[in-house]
């Protein structure tokens, strides 16, 4: 307090100084106190505060979402110009793909065939430029019923590090199609269960028939949706995965839309092309890059708190993809009063 009493305050100098950020301001701040200090005849040395703060003998670098890449669980085993699954069926057409789960007569429960057959074709997708929209869809009366009650049998022989490892080998997968680069639509034609839940909520934007019910139903069992609440709950809120989650409550279409899950609800299967030839006409009129970039960003940003490093990271996206490639044609375009030339290749839905 003697030391802050002299005529000179270490805040009147900040505003002569073109400081870059806070840290700077910080800093010089100190400086100057030290100083004051020094006048008075105290000289604060560099490990003053030795013994007054706590120093962890490791340090943990908490990691933002932008910093988190997704990785695939296993290698392909097979191409879309060479797919070998017959649970799963893989479709390219053009600047469209379409994931269908083929198994009806399991009510295309999630087995390790489907599973792998899902791996292979998010694993190509990946990396395919070319394609720009993903329709999952499925065949028969049911969207997805889940996991196959024979995978809770297996678990009870696993090792406990098998079992958490089959359990986090399908977290990865969602997160992994999650962060598809493509625009992904989920077409429901029947009700959905539990891990089948989780398939719609990592699409962009999912669409149901009047008829279908969904639920979580792994309460009833003495089981728990670990892997699919990190996405069931960023697409319908806390208090709606709640409700889901813990109460194993089958809702209606029209409530699932109310929630978030759905999109919008169609009368019949057939409405289905309507809604997939209307987006596919938006999207092609957007930029390929410009828009894989913003679902990125979407993902990124999304539930993070204000802060130095979320605002550097927006900013540092901004002034790399307003110089890129696609921007400067778009403006050209612009002044051109001409189309760019994405949207001279439009997306064809194959159904």
């Amino acid at each position: 307090a003697r030391a802050m009493s002299t005529t000179e305050n270490p805040i009147d100098s900040y505003t002569s100084h073109n400081f870059q950020d806070w840290n700077e301001v910080f800093a010089h701040l100190e400086s100057k106190e030290h100083e004051v200090l020094a006048k008075e005849g105290i000289i604060v040395t560099p490990d003053h505060m030795e013994g007054y703060r706590y120093k962890p003998h490791v340090k943990h670098e908490g990691k933002h979402p932008w910093m988190v890449f997704p990785t695939p669980n296993t290698a392909p085993t097979c191409k879309a110009d060479d797919w070998r699954h017959r649970d799963v069926r893989f479709e390219v057409g053009r600047g469209i793909a379409y994931i269908t789960l083929n198994r009806p007569e399991a009510n295309n429960a999630l087995n390790d065939s489907i599973s792998q057959g899902l791996q292979d074709a998010i694993y190509e997708l990946h990396v395919r430029q070319d394609i720009r929209v993903v329709v999952l869809r499925a065949e028969g009366k049911m969207f997805c019923a889940g996991g196959d009650p024979r995978s809770f049998a297996d678990a009870a022989a696993m090792t406990d590090a098998d079992n958490r490892r089959a359990s986090c080998s399908f977290a990865k997968f969602l997160f992994y199609f999650e962060r598809l680069p493509q625009f992904t639509i989920c077409l429901a034609q029947g009700s959905a269960m539990g891990s089948g839940i989780g398939l719609m909520a990592v699409c962009d934007v999912a669409f149901a028939t009047r008829n279908c019910r969904f639920t979580c139903s792994e309460v009833k069992l003495g089981a728990t949706p670990c892997s699919v609440a990190p996405f069931l709950i960023s697409k319908v809120g806390v208090v709606n995965a709640k409700r889901l989650l813990c109460m194993a409550e089958a809702v209606t279409a029209e409530t699932a839309q109310d929630m978030g899950l759905l999109n919008d609800v169609v009368d019949a299967e057939g409405d289905f092309q309507r809604v997939v030839a209307e987006l596919c006409e938006k999207i092609t009129n957007c930029a390929p890059r410009a828009s894989a970039r913003s679902k990125r960003l979407v993902c990124n940003v999304a539930w993070q708190p204000m802060s130095k490093s979320l605002l550097e990271y927006t900013a540092d996206e901004f002034a790399s993809i307003r110089v890129d490639d696609e921007a400067v044609k778009g403006m050209l375009a612009v002044q051109a009063k001409s189309k760019p030339y994405w949207a001279l290749s439009a997306i064809t839905p194959l159904y």
